[in-house]
């Protein structure tokens, strides 16, 4: 993956004016470089590493990390998880790095280790700096001149090494969404993993839905199931939850928390989220507590219907904008009524919202101008309906742009799960 993806990294910033980006955001950093920190988990406001990516490919990729992680990329290496850079620099992390320096007399590396460990110490260019910026603006002194204009994906981070080497900065954010919205065959292979893991995920949720349980449990079990399936659930709960309460639907039922036990009649929207290897899972479909109504099931088909349509239209050169607009699809004009109907494609990868389109792409301009689908794109279709009179009808896949067409990443049936 990191080679493909530092040649659409190379791709996206040949269409700019640009000398290399620099990216110290974490998504970003694994998306160039494969290098992940255990610290990452600890969602610091300040970076903790770094890549710079020099547009010219007889430059070399810097990996920026504090000098103490420097074992991380061989322990990486052997559990079949390589990192990808051509040179490395470090910084000192708090005291961290001045204690890992300290001898150790009862301490000997074993000699694998240090055989392994020479090669990449050869790697490191320049000196330990004090902190993180200070070796930015070292590496960026080293490959380039303050003249030349570096994209940093974090512009606080440019703004303190610009006061420092005064070196000419800009926004990478929208040269990364345009290198990482086509995805590396690498990366379509951990999606479609993702896929099968995320159908089984569907199957066990819908096992734990019926009368006599509540929610809570429900998802308490879910998240165990996700854990033991190496998937990381979406922080707070593993799902987001609408329904029918208090004779309304409301969206913002979405994550409400329900401790009381289900009665039966209760519409449970299944979306299932988190995190494969980095990649994220994106799921959803309907389920109602005992059977439904004729009238709702009528409702739920129209909408899958809709959905339908609106998915079979996804292929390369569609604009996603268009791909989305069901005014004239015969099914949507059924539902009371339709304009309760939203349809969204957007872009999925490392976060659930990868899509090229200009910054802020999550305003109304992302959903109405669109992007162009390309081959190689993973596409979420979500179609959610929101409806009060029988409440909401929920599903989304999410779906790989093929030469032709689209394949789906989801096999689990569409169809409303109506449970004892």
């Amino acid at each position: 993956m990191p080679r493909d993806a530092i040649a659409r990294i190379r791709g996206a910033l040949a269409g700019t004016d640009a000398a290399g980006a620099l990216l110290s955001t974490q998504d970003n950093i694994f998306y160039a470089s494969a290098f992940a920190s255990v610290m990452d988990g600890w969602h610091l406001m300040e970076p903790i590493a770094a890549v710079f990516v020099p547009t010219d490919s007889e430059l070399p990729v810097v990996l920026i990390l504090p000098e103490a992680s420097i074992i991380s990329v061989i322990v990486s290496q052997r559990g079949g998880y390589p990192v990808h850079y051509d040179r490395l620099a470090t910084f000192d992390m708090l005291n961290f790095c001045e204690t890992a320096r300290a001898e150790d007399a009862h301490l000997a590396l074993p000699e694998d280790l240090l055989a392994e460990l020479g090669p990449v110490m050869e790697q490191v260019e320049g000196q330990c700096e004090q902190d993180i910026i200070q070796t930015i603006a070292a590496t960026l002194a080293r490959h380039l001149s303050p003249d030349d204009r570096v994209l940093f994906d974090d512009l606080r981070v440019a703004t303190r090494v610009r006061s420092i080497s005064h070196q000419q900065t800009g926004d990478a954010l929208e040269v990364m969404l345009g290198a990482r919205a086509v995805k590396t065959p690498a990366e379509l292979a951990t999606l479609r993993e993702s896929g099968r893991i995320a159908d089984e995920i569907m199957a066990y949720t819908v096992s734990q839905l019926g009368v006599g349980k509540s929610w809570s449990e429900v998802e308490k079990a879910v998240a165990h199931f996700m854990i033991d399936h190496d998937v990381d659930p979406l922080p707070g709960s593993p799902m987001l939850f609408g329904g029918a309460y208090d004779l309304v639907f409301r969206p913002d039922l979405f994550r409400t928390p329900v401790s009381r036990p289900f009665a039966g009649g209760e519409i449970a929207i299944l979306e299932t989220q988190g995190r494969y290897k980095n990649f994220w899972i994106d799921i959803n479909r309907t389920a109602h507590i005992g059977p439904a109504s004729q009238a709702y099931k009528e409702q739920y088909a129209a909408v899958r219907e809709t959905f339908e349509a609106i998915s079979a239209r996804l292929k390369p050169g569609a604009n996603t904008a268009e791909i989305c607009d069901f005014h004239s699809i015969p099914a949507a004009a059924k539902l009371d009524p339709p304009e309760k109907l939203l349809v969204v494609a957007h872009s999925v990868g490392l976060v659930p919202l990868e899509s090229p389109v200009p910054y802020p792409g999550t305003g109304l301009h992302g959903a109405r101008e669109g992007f162009i689908a390309e081959e190689g794109m993973v596409i979420s279709i979500d179609c959610l309906y929101f409806g009060s009179k029988l409440g909401p009808s929920h599903m989304e896949n999410v779906f790989i742009v093929t030469e032709n067409g689209a394949e789906p990443l989801y096999q689990f049936p569409l169809d409303l799960s109506e449970t004892a």
